[in-house]
């Protein structure tokens, strides 16, 4: 390589260009060939054999594979790009999604918390208990029926049973073991009881469904307006049995437990307790 640059040198620096090259034959000393360069020849030279170069290249490069698998390799980088592209905007999608969800939830909830009456239609009858005790007479001697548990909806909303505040200590919502308290430095507004999935989940206490709905982190929840200024709310459920408006009774069947939500990391039902928009400790409500 030393040569060949001290041999370039040579040419170059001669003024007038002309070099004459003696080829030498190791075997055959007396054999040899005399040639004349000038610059300008090895400069014809070098650009001949680099166009040449640059043709046989490109030729190997689209006569053979090589040239699909370099276009692979940019689909592959290129689709790779277009799928984390994709996945960034579906999760901001399902964020929005979801923000809208607690938003509505939220509108929802204000627009019905301060009003926790009850509101009738005018053309119901007001409910009458004597009249409901005569009615009832034919029970007697047979089977004991809560007078409540034989009335339709809208005798419910009318009668007193609504009237008074809730029945309190109550029993736990749903048959589970108790795997988290309630801790307002954590965060955690309520209490999780952990159970089965599908388990029967139940109203602990008599109320009106205010609000149902799915959300991305708690899953399907439902919120239960009590008097007195008192709220429950069941978290993470795998099915809801009621909806927005059913007057429910202590005891009455809600859902089902599931593991629905994000935030959710086992089967189980998560309780919490509000008066007056402030949340309470569960378990100051409830007896086992």
């Amino acid at each position: 390589m030393h040569t060949m640059w001290d041999f370039l040198r040579k040419i170059f620096s001669e003024k007038e260009g002309k070099v004459t090259v003696v080829v030498l034959d190791e075997n055959d000393p007396d054999a040899s060939n005399t040639f004349k360069l000038t610059s300008l020849d090895v400069i014809k030279t070098g650009i001949v054999v680099a166009v040449l170069a640059i043709i046989f290249t490109v030729a190997i490069f689209f006569v053979t594979p090589l040239s699909s698998i370099y276009q692979q390799q940019i689909d592959d980088r290129f689709r790779d790009e277009v799928i984390a592209i994709n996945e960034r905007v579906e999760a901001l999608q399902d964020s929005l999604y979801a923000r809208e969800v607690q938003l509505n939830d939220l509108k929802n909830f204000l627009r019905t918390v301060p009003d926790t009456s009850f509101v009738v239609n005018n053309d119901i009858i007001e409910y009458n208990d004597s009249e409901a005790a005569d009615e009832n007479s034919t029970w007697r001697g047979s089977v004991s029926v809560p007078t409540f548990e034989m009335l339709n909806q809208n005798q419910i909303i009318t009668s007193s049973k609504l009237a008074k505040g809730p029945d309190f200590p109550s029993f736990y919502p749903v048959d589970g073991v108790l795997t988290q308290g309630y801790s307002t430095d954590d965060g955690h507004f309520g209490i999780d009881l952990a159970a089965n999935m599908n388990t029967e989940f139940r109203s602990i206490a008599d109320g009106t469904v205010v609000n149902t709905g799915w959300t991305i982190n708690y899953g399907y929840v439902i919120y239960v307006q009590h008097s007195d200024g008192i709220m429950s709310v069941y978290k993470h459920s795998a099915r809801l049995l009621k909806e927005q408006g059913d007057v429910v009774l202590k005891g009455d069947l809600l859902g089902l437990v599931g593991n629905s939500g994000i935030l959710s990391s086992g089967s189980h039902l998560h309780l919490e307790i509000w008066k007056n928009g402030v949340p309470q400790n569960p378990l100051m409500y409830l007896m086992e």
